[in-house]
């Protein structure tokens, strides 16, 4: 339960979202988009029998996740089963990580990190769905399990003592916190982060805003789980040599970024997604980082390697890239001979789930969560021989065929650049309609783009068509956002222009919404052209004060705004702040901005909002507690998704957009209007 120091009881938590709940027929898709069962962490038994995933699913009125693992055997001979409770998920900045399970080597038990009553251990489970139990008791969280051998044993990353963490949370609070680099002023200063299960005070750690605790992570202590589940001892050295944890925000590999990073376990090495400036590259690596293999095969230049994992025991890898159709392309490199071969192609996406991770792989089978714009998570297996696929669960089938279906587009803006994104118009359109945009990313089954905050769906049921664009590609580590923004408002002209000339879109009628660089888009469009009648965005803005919360001495922040925004000193350099910052340009917003932020980035959009309303432009900010960058809370989501529900009917279709689902609301926007 999402619970922090004295809440309110159920009945007054519930009353609070009547305005919300209690809809009809305006809206009514937003609720069961945020319930929707999500699907990650693919997994699949050494004999390649058995296919094991985790199902998630938001619960609005717990405020909650009901979270489990599940089994079935891979040729769908047998529905699935329930085997264990997950525990809770793990957040990062609101983004859902998966939970890798591993397998015993018999096939009849898996074991994975569970995180409950604020402690990260591992459980175990058995496949048949007789019990699960906790195996570890250590006294520091589990960061990481990995297997040694093929799982004849696992090792085990952990993490400082809790007690040791609590202990140093209550010692800052009893006699005060130090103001350095590490400390966040946008965030509570005490057990306002969500770390492991509870809340924890939580700390910068690392480039830009990466995320720990108060005691600084270090390195891990390492010890091997044994076969039997029942023995655990220091690793050996030559057994750390195994361990990689998940790659850092910005983290190095000679001068290349590591987008992504694959252990397999034993003397294979790791296989890592690199990338430099628009390049990528696969390759493996050794524990030294050392260069094994390289992948120069024209499939792997071709497009970006999304997603890799090791094919069982093999020495092979599959990764997946997106091809011309926006699906998915599944090959396999065998970094011996540097032959590639194309196993599978998709109109839709087939990979480990929300995040983008890989599908699991045997010798014989893939193990994929399958979705598309139109078509909702479900678990798939895909034989490699046949290249067969088979659905093994389908949980969301009452969303299988929706009212409102998204069309594939894909157009060219003056400079040659193309663009593709996906759009659903109102069901008997009948004449030009307004149109709702968001840009960046239009992965997966299309709920709200980045974040899910903008019920697409629900907008163009209410009668405005619904576009989402996917973001061109960006230099790696930070390049010319500038430029970017440019780019993107480019393309957004360019089919607003073609939607308009087609008659399908009302270009007088255009409003837009985002999160993070969608929502730093939507801001630059509103500064910089005369596209948009109304704007929302869900992140923190460039402003003087987010660049005084972020310039104490040690913070990477100031040089990172200089080399990717060109951003100086505020007090000095006024034309790049008058190019970048929504704060130098309140006269030149025009249109009507709704702000809702998480609680860790809405302090310094407060002098955006004085700034817009003191030049009396129509502006409202929403801050939602213990939220980090995307919102996680069920509760939030909903509140979150029907207020840029209302927002953009009354600003796009006036009278004409139905039934509010917050009657004051509307009136206040009213009296917004000149």
């Amino acid at each position: 339960m999402v619970k922090r120091w004295h809440p309110a009881p159920l009945s007054l938590a519930l009353a609070a979202l009547v305005p919300f709940a209690a809809q009809a027929a305006d809206g009514a898709g937003i609720r069961p988009a945020i319930e929707i069962t999500r699907i990650d962490s693919p997994s699949i038994s050494p004999d390649g029998t058995l296919a094991l995933w985790r199902e998630y699913r938001a619960s609005v009125d717990r405020n909650d996740y009901d979270v489990a693992w599940l089994v079935a055997p891979s040729d769908g001979s047998a529905p699935a089963r329930r085997i264990a409770a997950a525990g809770e998920i793990e957040w990062l900045n609101g983004f859902p990580l998966t939970s890798g399970a591993q397998w015993t080597r018999d096939g009849r038990t898996v074991l994975f990190r569970k995180i409950a009553g604020g402690q990260v251990q591992v459980w175990r489970a058995a496949t048949d769905g007789s019990g699960a139990a906790q195996v570890t008791s250590e006294a520091g969280n589990v960061r990481d399990m990995i297997p040694l051998a093929g799982g004849k044993a696992w090792l085990l990353g952990f993490g400082p003592k809790r007690a040791a963490i609590e202990a140093a949370e209550q010692a800052e609070y009893d006699s005060g916190t130090r103001i350095d680099a590490s400390v966040d002023p946008q965030r509570p200063l005490y057990r306002g982060d969500r770390i492991d299960g509870r809340w924890a005070s939580g700390r910068l750690q690392g480039a830009w805003f990466e995320q720990g605790g108060v005691i600084a992570a270090g390195k891990p202590r390492l010890k091997v789980l044994g076969q039997n589940l029942a023995t655990i001892r220091d690793a050996t050295a030559e057994e750390a040599r195994n361990y990689a944890s998940r790659p850092r925000s910005l983290e190095r590999l000679q001068d290349w970024y590591v987008a992504l990073r694959q252990p397999s376990g034993d003397a294979r090495g790791i296989a890592v997604v690199l990338s430099k400036g628009l390049s990528w590259r696969l390759a493996v690596i050794n524990a030294e980082g050392q260069e094994l293999a390289r992948c120069e095969a024209v499939q792997c230049k071709a497009a970006r390697a999304r997603s890799v994992v090791w094919a069982g025991t093999d020495n092979a890898l599959i990764f997946e890239s997106r091809n011309g159709d926006g699906g998915s392309t599944l090959a396999r490199w065998d970094p011996a001979s540097g032959q590639v071969e194309e196993v599978f192609q998709s109109s839709g996406e087939r990979n480990g789930g929300d995040n983008g991770k890989a599908c699991a792989a045997s010798t014989r089978r893939l193990i994929c969560v399958a979705s598309s714009a139109n078509e909702p998570p479900r678990v798939v297996a895909i034989d490699l021989a046949s290249r067969h696929e088979q659905v093994l669960r389908a949980p969301n089938a009452p969303l299988e065929n929706p009212a409102i279906r998204f069309d594939r587009q894909v157009w060219q803006d003056g400079s040659g650049r193309t663009f593709s994104g996906y759009l659903a118009l109102p069901p008997g359109q009948n004449g030009p309609v307004p149109l709702f945009i968001t840009y960046y990313s239009c992965e997966g089954y299309l709920r709200g783009g980045t974040g899910d905050e903008y019920p697409l769906r629900d907008l163009a049921a209410s009668g405005i068509g619904a576009l989402c664009i996917n973001r061109q590609p960006g230099v790696a580590g930070g390049g010319d956002n500038v430029e970017a923004y440019r780019v993107a408002a480019s393309g957004i002209a360019a089919i607003i222009a073609e939607l308009s000339g087609q008659g399908k879109i009302d270009s007088s009628r255009v409003g837009m919404g985002g999160v993070s660089f969608g929502g730093e888009v939507t801001a630059w469009l509103a500064m910089h052209s005369r596209l948009l009648k109304a704007a929302a965005v869900a992140n923190v803005m460039v402003t003087p004060t987010y660049y005084w919360f972020n310039a104490v001495a040690g913070r990477d922040v100031p040089a990172m705004l200089k080399s990717a925004w060109d951003l100086g000193n505020p007090d000095t350099d006024h034309a790049g702040w008058r190019r970048v910052s929504p704060s130098f340009n309140a006269d030149r917003i025009s249109v009507p901005l709704l702000m809702q932020l998480p609680e860790q980035e809405y302090r310094a959009n407060v002098e955006l909002l004085a700034r817009l309303q003191r030049a009396r432009k129509p502006v409202e900010l929403w801050a939602f507690p213990c939220e980090m960058h995307l919102k996680w809370q069920p509760r939030h989501q909903l509140a979150a998704n029907v207020r840029n529900f209302d927002w953009f009917r009354f600003w796009l279709l006036g009278d004409a957009g139905g039934k509010p689902a917050d009657p004051a609301s509307w009136q206040r926007w009213r009296d917004m209007t000149p």
